[in-house]
């Protein structure tokens, strides 16, 4: 099952410049694992000393966003995960 994983640009230097990486999983945190295995930095980036996501990233699905459930939102094969960094601003 291949699934893109496309990263917000301030993600890049984390990743040699890739802004799509094409991983396998049955879910949204499988597919962000996967990515952090081959790039070790976007795990220190994304998520807390907890292993959360951190509150200013989210996760989307084919263009949806998948809160409260971004980390185990399924996925199937030729899905697109992105992850977004939230501007804060009001």
């Amino acid at each position: 099952m291949s699934i893109k994983v496309k990263l917000h640009p301030v993600l890049h230097k984390f990743t040699q410049g890739q802004g799509v990486i094409e991983v396998n999983g049955r879910n949204t945190g499988q597919c962000l694992r996967e990515v952090e295995k081959m790039f070790p930095a976007v795990r220190e980036e994304i998520r807390d000393k907890r292993g959360r996501l951190r509150s200013y990233y989210s996760v989307l699905v084919n263009s949806k966003y998948t809160y409260p459930k971004q980390l185990s939102t399924p996925v199937k094969d030729g899905d697109e995960v992105e992850i977004r960094l939230i501007a804060p601003g009001g």
